[in-house]
């Protein structure tokens, strides 16, 4: 599964955006799902927990944030750009 950036700056992963709900949700009870996409895990999940009670904007933010510290398996062209 490919993780892209969005023009916009989303984060997309297989087709569909990523928003912070989903990754909270991967973290908390699909952590396989996580690990099909990042390399590191850990500084994945890291960067999820430290914006759990940060504002929505920043959440956001956090998700490319947490992508880009867990490295993706599969980073799309977009990725690098």
């Amino acid at each position: 599964m490919s993780v892209e950036i969005a023009e916009d700056g989303a984060v997309v992963a297989a087709g569909q955006p990523v928003d912070y709900a989903t990754v909270y949700d991967w973290a908390v009870d699909n952590p396989e799902k996580i690990t099909s996409l990042v390399e590191d895990t850990k500084a994945f999940v890291t960067v999820i927990a430290e914006a759990e009670a940060a504002p929505v904007e920043q959440q956001q933010v956090a998700v490319r944030e947490a992508f880009a510290a867990g490295r993706p398996k599969r980073p799309g062209a977009s990725w690098s750009s």
